[in-house]
């Protein structure tokens, strides 16, 4: 089940610039394997993305057809934020 990162207080789930399997960039959710991948990875990537408050993100289990909703409701726009509601909601704002 793939990883991800999600914002404690505000619910918002990291995403960024990526390549696909075309090596095309498009906006997406960023996830990982395991969760021991992506606490090894989260302050640096947070970082890379501009973020300064690595100690508010958690790991988050999350099943694929989930992610793939998530990425269909960021529209491969990065200005679009998703947020993920402790009930599972799912809603999108711009920055």
């Amino acid at each position: 089940m793939p990883i991800v990162l999600r914002q404690s207080n505000t619910g918002e789930i990291a995403a960024c610039l990526q390549k696909n399997n075309y090596d095309l960039d498009y906006s997406g959710v960023k996830q990982w394997e395991t969760e021991e991948e992506a606490e090894a990875q989260k302050e640096s990537f947070l970082h890379a993305i501009g973020r300064d408050d690595a100690p508010y993100w958690l790991v988050l289990s999350i099943d694929e057809n989930r992610v793939k909703l998530c990425n269909v409701k960021l529209k491969n726009d990065p200005s679009r934020i998703l947020l993920l509601s402790l009930e599972g909601v799912m809603t999108t704002r711009q920055r």
